[in-house]
């Protein structure tokens, strides 16, 4: 899932698109409108999310887990000595 986000604006688009050209469409409305066509001086820019509650692209939620149970086994591993 990719989201635009213009950082002049400190704004971002109102949905998160599957594709990325979908989000360059929103960026070149986006532009149209607020910018008259042209990219703004601050930047903007489309950056890939993994999950709508994770909007922060840091970890996918499986990925999430598997560090847990390795932390985890990490600390079990320490304890148990």
């Amino acid at each position: 899932m990719y989201l635009y986000t213009c950082h002049q604006c400190r704004t971002q688009a109102s949905a998160r698109r599957t594709d990325r050209a979908a989000s360059e469409d929103d960026q070149q409305d986006h532009r149209d409108a607020a910018h008259g066509g042209h990219a703004p001086l601050d930047g903007d820019g489309i950056r890939r999310v993994h999950h709508p509650a994770r909007g922060d692209g840091i970890l996918p939620r499986h990925s999430c887990l598997a560090a847990l149970v390795l932390l985890a086994l990490v600390l079990h591993s320490c304890w148990a000595r």
